[in-house]
């Protein structure tokens, strides 16, 4: 059963198309990865299915609804149930580590009790293996520590789906995979579909289940992780083989 499902979604700026007739369907409790260069047009696919952006045109059907045809209140609303975990993890500075885990929850539900936030900031904490940190401010946390603070914020709504833009970022080998392994541990517990825009190639090829490659704002490839490493496509080949031969 799908959980997300693009139709013919075209994206464009002035002078410009982004994003040219893009069709794909995700599965419900899949990992797809979403690949390509800068300007590829990734993110800005990421951002519409997650409803940060509107297309042109086409449609975006996640639990057979179509956010793209939502106004802004109805996608206010549909959010509650998206996950979304940025590349810089985008943490309010001013706010500890409790409020910024809260801060979706109060904003969307102020009748929610201390006793009930405590309770959820203490399971996300603990599932992203960071305990008593609540008190902490974003600036005494490392970057994979930010990560995974910004794991647990998207999670504290209980979300059927998360995005994750560029996840491991600017992160060591090391923590790269603990941020890969969570990924795969949040999904296996939670039963989330998870949609990851990233570049770096081996955290794809080791926790997708399929892979879309995007090159000048199409798809073209969209499959198993074994079919995308043998496809001769020569625009695959060229931007996946130097990663892989490393590897």
């Amino acid at each position: 059963m799908s959980a997300i499902r693009v139709k013919n979604l075209i994206y464009e700026v002035p002078n410009k198309r982004i994003l040219n007739d893009i069709t794909l369907e995700i599965n419900q409790g899949e990992v797809v990865s979403i690949m390509g260069g800068s300007g590829s047009g990734k993110t800005s696919l990421l951002r519409m299915m997650s409803g940060l952006r509107r297309p042109t045109s086409g449609e975006i059907w996640i639990d057979n609804e179509n956010i793209a045809a939502m106004d802004d209140h109805e996608l206010d609303e549909r959010r509650l149930k998206i996950g979304l975990v940025f590349q810089y993890a985008a943490l309010f500075d001013s706010l500890d580590v409790y409020d910024n885990i809260v801060f979706s929850l109060t904003r969307h539900n102020r009748k929610l009790k201390r006793e009930q936030l405590d309770q959820v900031v203490r399971d996300r904490l603990a599932q992203v293996q960071l305990e008593g940190t609540e008190h902490l401010f974003p600036s005494e946390l490392s970057g994979g520590m930010q990560k995974r603070i910004g794991l647990a914020r998207a999670l504290a709504t209980e979300p059927s789906l998360v995005f994750y833009d560029e996840p491991t970022s600017g992160l060591d080998p090391l923590t790269a995979r603990a941020i890969d392994d969570l990924i795969l541990e949040t999904r296996k517990r939670n039963g989330v579909t998870s949609v990851v825009v990233s570049h770096h190639i081996p955290s794809i090829f080791r926790i997708s289940d399929r892979i879309a490659m995007i090159a000048e704002g199409e798809i073209v490839i969209f499959d198993t992780p074994d079919a995308v490493r043998k496809s001769d496509n020569p625009t695959v080949r060229e931007f996946i083989a130097p990663d892989l031969e490393k590897g």
